[in-house]
Order: C-alpha cells, then structure tokens, then sequence
C-alpha cells in the first residue's frame, strides 16, 4: 500500500529532506566549492553610445551583411543596405545570424514603418528570435 502524503505532512517531509540533502554541503570547507579559475577578462564599455563594448561582436555595422544569411536556405540574404539602413524586402523571407551564439546582451536599434497597412506580420512586427525560439 501506498500513502501519499499531503499538507503539513508533505511540507515537513520536504523539509526534512532538503535539509538532510544540504547538510553533506555544511560540512565543505569553502575550496570545495568556490571557484576562482578562469578569471573572466575584464570588458570595457564603449568610448560613446555609438562604440561596441571591447567583447561585442557585431553583427552589422551599416555596410554589409556578411555576418547573416537566408532563413529559408543559407544563402546571402535578399535584404538591401542602403545609407547604413538594412530594409528588408518584402517576400525575401527572415535572416539569421551565421553564427550561433548561447548568452548574450542585446543592442538593437529598429523603426516601425511609417506608413501602416496590412494585417499580422504586414504591419511591421517582424521580431528578433533568439535561438531559433524565442521573439
């Protein structure tokens, strides 16, 4: 026979357990567990708003899109850069980064179309995805 436990009952076994599970980690001394190798390298900040940080990779910087390629096949994109503007083109599709990236800080600047017509994704909400899952 089984006994589920519930209530009171179920929050003080779970106590009970958390703390048992914790006190093998009292007993540590502080090398066990504190780490100080690698040293991250230190990151500096940009000189003005329009300058990258020293660790930032970036990924357009208003005269090419060698950094992306085509969401549908991997190809160059079909977006046009003009003026340090990047426009997509209506029907060429979405672009992603070539290269993959896990943790990061975003800096994105971006304008809404002026002239708004069209339903959904026609009134200008293309979104940034992040890993392929995230908008």
């Amino acid at each position: 026979m089984i006994k589920l436990l519930t209530g009171p009952a179920l929050i003080c076994s779970l106590f009970l357990l958390s703390n048992a599970a914790n006190a093998q980690y009292d007993e540590l001394p502080p090398e066990a567990t504190e780490f100080y190798e690698p040293v991250p390298p230190v990151v500096s900040p940009g000189e003005s708003t329009n300058t990258p940080s020293s660790d930032a990779i970036v990924l357009f910087d208003g005269s090419g899109l060698s950094a992306w390629e085509s969401e549908k096949d991997g190809s160059d994109p079909d977006w046009t850069v003009e003026n340090g503007i990047l426009t997509v083109n209506p029907g060429s599709g979405g672009i992603r980064t070539k290269q993959d990236f896990g943790d990061v800080q975003i800096h994105l600047e971006w304008s809404a179309p002026t002239e708004i017509k069209g339903e959904g994704q026609g009134r200008g909400n293309s979104g940034l995805y992040i890993m392929n899952k995230y908008e």
